[in-house]
Parts: structure tokens; sequence; C-alpha cells
């Protein structure tokens, strides 16, 4: 199972309304660290992470989640993304989701998971889309339920940036009656409708 965690790009930093030069650092930060120039990104993100910016946080947590540019540290990586989470970062809130499915720096505990995806996916965000969706259709947390992993995987497939979400959304499609394919399809329709909201 491909794990999805997820590095802010420039876009997101305008989204949390930062200034022009802690956009600039978080947008400097990103080509860096895509670049390899951890210790670059570091520098450029630490002090936006320690202000409270949220998208600093989530990225600093990645690094540390990694050991890119830091000692890999379980600890700090759950620090910075409960931070990140906490503020309303929906990557933050979909990688702290990553760790508790994974029981990786905390507990496993699927429910908690489940609450960060969704706050995540409330937010229009593909990854945490679809990580409800691999958690449906695993019954991690719950039965099993492919109406609403297909309903999740169908939703991270239109943001268009989520290829792993067409293939199983297509796979749970191909195994599905005529009349169940039509309800999925409305459970979707339905929860893109309430902008994401009480779909889980």
């Amino acid at each position: 199972m491909r794990k999805v965690f997820m590095i802010a790009l420039a876009a997101a930093a305008l989204a949390f309304g930062a200034g022009t030069a802690s956009a600039d650092n978080l947008q400097d930060g990103a080509r860096a660290f895509q670049g390899g120039q951890y210790n670059r990104a570091l520098a450029l993100w630490h002090p936006l992470a320690v202000q409270g910016n949220p998208v600093a946080q989530n990225n600093l947590g990645i690094m540390y989640l990694d050991g890119k540019g830091v000692p890999q540290n379980m600890n700090e990586a759950v620090r910075y993304l409960s931070l990140s989470a906490a503020a309303g970062s929906s990557l933050g809130q979909n990688n702290l989701g990553g760790l508790y499915r994974d029981g990786k720096g905390v507990p496993r505990d699927f429910g908690r998971a489940m609450q960060w995806f969704t706050a995540a996916a409330q937010q229009g965000n593909s990854a945490g889309m679809y990580n409800l969706g691999l958690m449906h259709e695993l019954g991690q947390g719950g039965k099993p339920d492919p109406f609403r992993a297909y309903m999740w995987y169908s939703l991270a497939a239109d943001m268009g940036n989520m290829p792993n979400a067409v293939a199983h959304r297509n796979a749970l499609w191909s195994r599905m009656t005529p009349a169940a394919q039509q309800q999925a399809r409305q459970l979707s329709v339905n929860c893109k409708r309430a902008n994401y909201k009480g779909c889980a």
C-alpha cells in the first residue's frame, strides 16, 4: 500500500495568508527540498515553523519523518505534524493521519487516523480523500465499506493529482453490480455537493 505524505508547495503558502517574505521562504524552501538541498530548506522553513506557520511545520515534520536534512526523529515529526494539523493545515492533518494509521511515532489508532484524514478531506485535500478510501476499503477502524471507499477514491481522482485513486476507484467499480455502482456514484455526487462535509 502506497503511503501518501505531502510537502507543501508554493500555492499552499498563499492559502494560509502568509506574508510575502514568508511565502517567498516557503517557495524557496520547496524548491530547495525538491532539488535535494535539504539543509537550505531547513534553514528557510525552521524559523517559519517556530513562528507558527502550519505549512512550514508540516514540512519540517516530513523532514524529521524521512531524515532529510535532519536526523530522523519520530518525536519531532509527530510534534511538528501535530502543530500543523491543530492549526488547520490539511497537509498536516493528512500526514498526521498517516502516522496514526501506520503506527509510526504514535500508537496505531485507526479512529484518530480517520479523524485527521476526514479533517483534511473536508478541506478538499485529495490525499486525505485517498487515504479515507483506503481505510474504508480495507476496513481499518470498522467493517470494509466499498461504497464509501469508492466515494472517497472518486472524489480524490476528480482532483486530478492522485493517480492511485483512479486505479482503486476503477477496481472497486468493476466488482460492483449496476445497482451498487449507482449507489456509490450517488454518494460521490452528494458528498461533492456538500463540499466534502458530513461524508465520512
